[in-house]
């Protein structure tokens, strides 16, 4: 045969010399190079126009998936606008209307499924749908689009963030919400919950190709806001110059690109913007997916180039190999011929000649050793055991079915594993250790139990019989070993030890009967409970114990259950041998066969003597005073309020008496606590025979006793049981031969009452009589007086709820800025407390302070107001904001003797705060109710640097010796002057007169209530250049002050508006005058008051416009125009009182809204003059 192979080989080598073999490889590798190039032409240029088709296709995707998102944003801002449009009325009828108005529109919580709230225009939440009072009172006006939609006035879609009070990724829709006027005066927002189904589940929720998917990205935060992958909503994206693309799509490109991403993956993405919320979607899926038909036509071509080279160099050598194949093919089965090797395929015999004899003589012998391999593996295969043969280096080389079945690997996978492996860690080392011992004939045969493990992880018992191998010549080829599963025999022994082991020690006694009842068994615990040995329990009936404690019905109930349900438990009394009853906790269970055949009966039990005994100790002394033996508080609240429920049954009164011994305390003190317990369990005695039987009389602590009077007719009835009672405490009683004499006071309180009492409160009634029965003297009794009560409680009640609020941090200052109009410049900020109350939101200061105005509460609050206002200065401080701050004082803190040295220990804890950064605004009055006190400690608080300021000017008796004295910095006019000063003469002289006083007096005056341009121009004429009020700032969280304060600026009609000389007030009084006029005007035409009277050649602005025309004769265009409003005025006045009096209201509102114009221009025409003049 070898020779056959090397003249094979010499065949070949001189084909390869051969000019025919040369020229057809030569040929062959010219075809090859050809195609191949063509090849690789066609698939890069096919590769760029399937790479743009699908980057456009994946376009147009993300296009429909962008459209159909911004429609829904848009929808959600048309659907909040539409509400807030309608809230006007709801926001200033306060927050009750406004919740009312929004669970009016239902149709706005299916499109915000977390719920749609409104704030007012500091931020505060003050109604939500659905009803959430978790966010009713929470301040929003941190959020960004809180303060575009209070602040610039637009709607808004806020970014992605975790929700305040959902705690959960939401989006967030705002409008405002205008008056009527288009002043902002609130905030409407519905909320996205991210978590539940929402209108952006079309992304998170579609998938784009089979493993791409949809981003909503938010450009501004590089944010992704939701995602097809869950696990990327609220993901940052790379920073900017990770990946360019990223960046491309940020600034606003959209369009498609092929990007790598953070993770290394190359993917094709698309983005498209949404321009209601500035936000883009985008379009994700990887290339491998995406261009996976492009490699399916690359790897196509490839194949018809291999199909075509591989078939030219066939066709080329087809010859040779069919004319040396059937030889070849001989030599290949010889030489890969193995007895161990499984069946071999004899060889097709295509020739006559010599090598045909050979591959028949070839087969011949593989058939026969397949016969005897095919007997072999049917012996080893209907083996009922394991076998299996392990060669010198401990390697399975075979195992027959049943190893495979019992180790739980699939036919032939055992072969080539380590034997050792089989077997449990527990025991691997001492197998090892044996195989090596049978390997090196240390032993002869292994027969032991040893545990293994399968292929699952699971475990089992195998008998294990193991010996030597060799082969014929007596050489050791390995170990041949047989595996029998004992598992089941195994777990069978271990429950029969474990159930032997657990009846004989048992501490519940335990009896086996047979069907009929008879006993066949008992554990050791039974003789210990029911005394009755084993040998005198054996043969006889369960009856031996019975105590003939219950009826037969009890028996007939037991074995019913236990023959329908094969089981009963329960507590049962039983007689031990001696003829003692005791309890017992039982259980019997049935023992049935396959067919449900009862066989046996098991019954366990427990003696539960000491829990009986255990329990009864318990329960009297939870509800029984263990020295008086009178029922203690516990039984008392139940008798209570069975004496209460049984009065609403009856229609019947009770009495609550609270009673305490005096002089008891003595006795204790005097004679020892023994003493004392004699003498109460005495008198308990004594006052419960005093009571009928269907009272109770409690001791609930020392010498307090409760007693419950039922079933009276009135409360007189009661009467001469008190007197018995205070008669009965009153008795002498001898112990130890001392005699000892107490008396009770009682205190009385009855139900049912005018309103709903409990039981609590009725012994909070009784309690507070009794100490009003001894402040009277004692040995007495007091009924409780419900309307002095009421009164009491309710300013209690409200100074605790106070006090709690500050406990709990609930308190906390706005601030109000202070300006100079004319410059622009913030020359400090007010302090101003307010109460975030659990249920009633942001409660204002008047609802609380005078609550506690004279109560040391005050004290302690005005101390917190003034830390918390250093503490926030320190903080602005720190944060390049420098910033005065003025606090108020009440009068009893002020008045304080160590006021000064409390305000210099509170400045010495924020030492960064200078002390002339603190003013203190006390009131008038307050100053008034101890002048000399209060210069007192306003000198000394100014000697360590802080400021004063008067607030409310105005409201007291200004007098000008007590301004003098009065050392202030500053004096601040009361809003109540300012407020009208517009329209109403009187104010606008009370105002110029005090502004005049504090410039008589060199103080510094500002004034408070600007609401408007008009209300700061006219102060600022008359020499007030400092303000605050709703018309410049409202009070904001101490959050919002460096934002406004970088963003405010005065109104234009401020700038460099200077106080008018005196000589030029009296014009000023003119017009306002005449604007009291119209308003006099429009009051009576609306149906209140009279005409107002009104000469046009006598009234001042008449005569004033006569003497400046005399004055100045170069201003008379000017005058001219004003004398033509003020004309109009009067002829529009005479029009609207017209036709007011024949009733045509359409015509008296036209001229109404015309005389108010011509006003507004008189008083601006008089400012453009005065530039002129002044």
């Amino acid at each position: 045969m070898s020779s056959g192979v090397s003249r094979v080989l010499d065949v070949l080598r001189r084909s390869w010399r051969s000019l025919r073999t040369k020229t057809i490889v030569v040929t062959l590798a010219i075809f090859v190079a050809g195609i191949w190039s063509l090849t690789f032409y066609a698939s890069h240029y096919l590769r760029g126009d399937m790479v743009r088709l699908l980057g456009e296709q994946q376009f147009s995707t993300v296009t429909l998936v962008a459209d159909r998102v911004n429609h829904e944003f848009e929808d959600r801002v048309t659907a909040l606008e539409e509400v807030a449009h309608q809230a006007s009325a709801a926001m200033h009828d306060g927050p009750a209307a406004m919740q009312a108005h929004l669970d009016r529109w239902k149709d706005i919580e299916t499109k915000f499924n977390g719920g749609t709230f409104a704030t007012g225009v500091d931020g505060v939440a003050i109604a939500a749908v659905p009803r959430a009072p978790e966010r009713v009172g929470v301040d929003y006006s941190d959020r960004e689009y809180t303060r575009i939609a209070l602040r610039e006035g637009r709607p808004v879609i806020g970014d992605p963030i975790v929700g305040r009070t959902l705690k959960v990724p939401v989006i967030v829709v705002a409008v405002p919400i205008h008056d009527p006027d288009g002043k902002i005066t609130g905030m409407l927002a519905g909320v996205v919950n991210m978590e539940k189904d929402n209108f952006i589940d079309q992304i998170t929720t579609a998938q784009y190709g089979r493993t791409g998917g949809y981003l909503l990205v938010v450009p501004r935060l590089r944010l992704v806001a939701t995602a097809t992958d869950k696990s990327r909503v609220m993901e940052a994206l790379p920073p900017p110059g990770h990946i360019a693309l990223i960046d491309r799509f940020i600034e606003g490109y959209e369009g498609f690109g092929v990007t790598v991403n953070q993770h290394g993956r190359e993917m094709l993405a698309s983005a498209k913007r949404i321009p209601a919320a500035g936000w883009y979607v985008a379009a994700l899926l990887p290339t491998d997916e995406a261009f996976s038909p492009i490699r399916e036509m690359e790897r196509r071509i490839v194949m018809a180039t291999m199909f075509l080279t591989l078939l030219a160099g066939s066709l080329i050598w087809i010859f040779l190999k069919r004319q040396v194949a059937p030889l070849i093919e001989a030599t290949e089965a010889l030489q890969s011929f193995s007895p161990a090797a499984g069946e071999e395929q004899p060889l097709p015999v295509v020739r006559d000649d010599e090598i045909g004899q050979l591959v028949t003589g070839f087969n011949t012998l593989l058939q026969s050793l397949g016969q005897r391999k095919t007997l072999l593996r049917q012996i080893l295969d209907t083996s009922s055991v394991g076998i299996f043969l392990v060669d010198l280096d401990g390697c399975i080389t075979l195992a027959n079915r049943r190893m495979h079945e019992m180790f739980g690997y699939p036919d032939e996978e055992l072969v080539g594993c380590q034997y050792v492996d089989l077997i449990h860690p527990s025991e691997r080392e001492v197998g090892r250790m044996r195989m090596l011992k049978l390997l090196a004939s240390e032993i002869t045969a292994v027969d032991t139990d040893r545990l293994y493990w399968r292929q699952d992880g699971s475990q089992f018992w195998g008998h294990l019989n193991g010996r030597s191998l060799v082969d014929a010549n007596n050489v050791r080829q390995g170990l041949v070993g047989v595996i029998a599963d004992i598992d089941a025999r195994k777990q069978s022994e271990q429950q029969l030890q474990l159930a032997a082991s657990v009846f004989s020690h048992a501490r519940e006694g335990i009896t086996i009967t047979a069907a009929d009842g008879t006993i066949i068994d008992v554990n050791e615990a039974f003789t210990r409970i029911t005394g009755y040995r084993r040998e005198e329990a054996l043969g006889k009936n369960p009856r031996i114990i019975k105590s003939e404690h219950h009826p037969p019905e009890f028996y007939a109930a037991m074995w019913r259950d236990l023959i329908e349900a094969g089981f009963w438990s329960g507590e049962i009394w039983n007689r031990r041998k001696n003829g003692e009853l005791y309890p017992e906790l039982l259980t019997i269970s049935a023992v049935r066969d396959d067919s449900g055949k009862t066989l046996h009966y098991v019954a366990m039990f427990t003696d539960i003597t000491p829990m009986k005994e255990h329990e009864e100790q318990l329960r009297q002394m939870a509800h029984y005073d263990l020295l008086t033996t009178l029922p203690n508080r516990a039984l008392l609240a139940d008798r209570l309020q069975q004496a209460l429920s049984q009065a609403n049954r009856h229609k019947r009164r009770v009495a609550v008496v609270c009673l305490d011994l005096d002089g008891f305390k003595a006795v204790n003190d005097t004679y020892g606590h023994k003493v004392g317990d004699d003498l109460l369990v005495a008198l308990s005695s004594r006052m419960r025979q005093t009571l009928r039987d269907v009272d109770t009389l409690a001791r609930i602590g020392g010498d307090e006793f409760v007693a419950v009077i039922s079933d009276l007719g009135d409360n007189a009835d009661c009467v001469p049981l008190l007197n018995r009672l205070l008669d009965a405490a009153a008795q002498a009683h001898t112990v130890d031969g001392i005699v000892l004499q107490v008396t009770a006071s009682l205190g009385v309180t009855f139900y049912p009452q005018a309103e709903e009492v409990n039981a609590d409160q009725l012994m909070r009634q009784a309690d507070q009589a009794m100490y009003q029965s001894k402040l009277l003297g004692k040995n007495r009794y007091h009924i409780f007086d419900q309307d002095l009560h009421r009164s009491v409680r309710d300013i209690h009640e409200s100074i605790e709820e106070v006090r709690r609020g500050l406990a709990a941090g609930d308190f906390v200052l706005y601030y109000q800025p202070k300006v100079s109009m004319s410059s622009g410049a913030v020359v400090g900020v007010e302090a101003l407390i307010r109460w975030r109350h659990p249920s009633r939101g942001l409660v204002p200061p008047g609802q609380f302070l005078p609550v506690i105005e004279n109560q040391p509460l005050a004290i302690e609050l005005g101390e917190w107001v003034i830390r918390s206002a250093l503490a926030q200065l320190q903080a602005w401080q720190a944060g390049g904001v420098e910033l005065a701050a003025s606090v108020n004082v009440g009068a009893r803190q002020l008045q304080q003797r160590d006021f000064a040295q409390c305000l210099r220990a509170i400045l010495a804890e924020y030492p960064d705060v200078v002390p002339e950064r603190l003013e203190i605004e006390i009131l008038e009055t307050s100053a008034l109710e101890d002048m000399a006190g209060v210069c007192r400690i306003i000198a000394e608080c100014q000697e360590f640097g802080v400021n004063f300021s008067l607030d409310d000017f105005g409201t007291g008796y200004s007098s000008l010796s007590y301004l003098k004295r009065l050392s202030v910095n500053q004096l601040k006019i009361d809003q109540s002057f300012v407020r009208d000063m517009l329209e109403d003469p009187d104010d606008l002289t009370i105002l110029e007169g005090m502004i005049s006083m504090a410039g008589a007096f060199r103080k510094q005056v500002i004034a408070e209530g600007v609401e408007t341009v008009a209300h700061g121009r006219l102060l600022q004429q008359l020499g007030c250049d400092l303000a605050q009020g709703y018309g410049i700032a409202v009070p904001m969280p101490a959050a919002d002050i460096p934002g406004w304060i970088a963003t405010w600026r005065p109104d234009p009609q401020w700038l460099g508006v200077r106080a008018l000389r005196r000589e030029h007030l009296p014009p000023l009084f003119a017009i306002v005058e005449h604007r009291a006029w119209v308003a006099a005007l429009a009051a009576h035409v609306g149906g209140q008051g009279d005409v107002p009277v009104h000469d046009h050649g006598k009234c001042r602005l008449s005569q004033w416009l006569s003497a400046t025309q005399a004055a100045h004769p170069a201003l008379d265009g000017r005058l001219a125009e004003l004398e033509s409003c003020h004309q109009a005025a009067n002829e529009r006045a005479a029009a609207m009182l017209d036709a007011y009096r024949d009733g045509r209201g359409g015509d008296v509102e036209a001229h109404l809204g015309e005389l108010k114009s011509l006003a507004d221009r008189l008083f601006e025409g008089f400012n453009a003059l005065m530039q002129v003049i002044d």
